[in-house]
């Protein structure tokens, strides 16, 4: 990708945890999209939160913090103390340090490496520091939203909003960002309530690889077969598909009593739970407790490279997020040709049309969430009907490419703009 100046555009990621190849599970989202913008051309720079040396993968260039005690880090920090809304001051000292220690760590590399462009994912951390990095390097600054960093949901006490001191830190993030970029309309609605100009605010949705994740294939019996031994699924089977953390705001609950009605009508629904978190054992006991075992399984996380076969012997997919912003594994099962179950909730109706590619049902009705699934599974050809039009939505809609393509003339109109 080049400039009027037939530079290279170059920038600056901002990640704490994001992975270094495809198979690692956190941030993936972040790693596809910044791997191909450098396959396209950009000169990417991952700047993570840990200590580590430079180090490059799969075309990407990443760097870490050198060194824990920095004295450039706390003359940082008493530079921009002034900046800080007061409310977020009473934070424990070492955030702020550390705030600091990345932003210091962000600059370096920006300048040594002469980048255009910040980009942070989520609001907080990264779009803090990354706002602190544009202070000293006078670069822009884009900032996509991904949920947590907007999204609050009290009664589980879900969002860092939550806490005073950090709503006026995303709050500060958003109004001073040169860009911000919201996974989905419902995340665009939010942000905007925020107080900011709507002028900088872009809906680029998640995008999926829909090469990968994509409908069965007919010589490919013998790989789902296999697949389905792996998880003690039978061929006939109809597999109720979800793939989240389990925790308290993606409502797993949920889907384990939607299931026990479901079992009622027939033994050949089987569901399966991939994912890992702290409500694993009470989920664990809620099965065992409701004599689930033979139609519900935790099946823990799930390796990226077995996720598109898992999605391929499945038959519908289900969402009880009580937040979201556009959930990448609903995007993967459209994508597959699954229809989706899934809560009202979060960037859901840009995914799915009700009664269309599947069902929108109200937050934690578990009860409609069971009568949805059962519909299904008792009416084949709309289900069929259902699979083929998630399939072309998400080929027209959701391809990674397209969110790739809006990011890179971003990238281009901001670095315009800023010269």
């Amino acid at each position: 990708m080049k400039s009027n100046m037939d530079k290279e555009m170059s920038v600056a990621v901002v990640s704490e945890p994001i992975g270094k190849s495809p198979e690692e599970v956190a941030c993936s989202f972040v790693f596809d999209e910044v791997h191909r913008l450098a396959k396209k051309g950009v000169n990417v720079h991952v700047i993570r939160g840990k200590v580590e040396e430079d180090s490059t993968s799969y075309g990407i260039h990443f760097h870490g913090i050198r060194k824990i005690i920095d004295p450039q880090a706390l003359n940082m920090l008493v530079k921009n103390i002034t900046f800080y809304p007061p409310i977020s001051l009473l934070r424990n000292p070492i955030y702020l340090y550390w705030e600091s220690l990345y932003a210091s760590s962000v600059s370096k590399v920006i300048e040594k490496h002469n980048l255009d462009l910040i980009h942070a994912h989520f609001a907080y951390r990264e779009g803090l520091v990354g706002l602190l990095a544009k202070a000293r390097t006078k670069k822009p600054l884009i900032v996509t939203c991904h949920g947590y960093d907007v999204n609050v949901v009290p009664e589980i006490c879900y969002g860092i909003r939550l806490r005073r001191g950090y709503d006026a830190l995303v709050r500060l993030v958003l109004k001073n960002a040169g860009a911000i970029i919201c996974v989905s309309n419902d995340m665009k609605d939010k942000v905007l309530k925020l107080g900011v100009d709507k002028e900088k605010v872009f809906v680029v949705f998640n995008g999926v690889d829909t090469n990968l994740f994509r409908p069965p294939l007919k010589n490919e019996s013998d790989i789902l077969n296999k697949i389905r031994s792996r998880f003690g699924i039978n061929e006939d089977d109809f597999v109720i598909l979800s793939a989240r953390h389990l925790r308290p705001v993606y409502g797993i609950e949920y889907i384990i009593y939607a299931a026990k009605i479901v079992a009622r009508e027939t033994k050949k629904a089987k569901f399966i739970i991939a994912g890992e978190g702290e409500l694993k054992q009470r989920l664990a006991a809620m099965i065992h407790n409701m004599n689930l075992e033979k139609n519900v399984r935790l099946v823990g996380t799930i390796p990226r490279s077995l996720m598109p076969r898992l999605m391929q012997i499945s038959s519908l997919y289900v969402n009880t997020s009580l937040a979201d912003g556009l959930s990448p594994s609903m995007l993967e099962a459209c994508s597959s040709g699954l229809p989706i179950v899934s809560f009202d909730v979060g960037g859901a109706r840009d995914i799915i049309d009700d009664g269309v590619n599947g069902f929108l049902v109200p937050i934690k009705d578990w009860k409609m969430l069971a009568t949805r699934i059962i519909y299904l599974l008792q009416n084949v050809d709309v289900l069929k009907n259902m699979s083929r039009i998630a399939r072309k939505k998400a080929q027209e809609k959701f391809d990674i490419n397209k969110r790739i393509g809006t990011i890179m003339s971003i990238y281009e109109n901001l670095s315009q703009i800023f010269k």
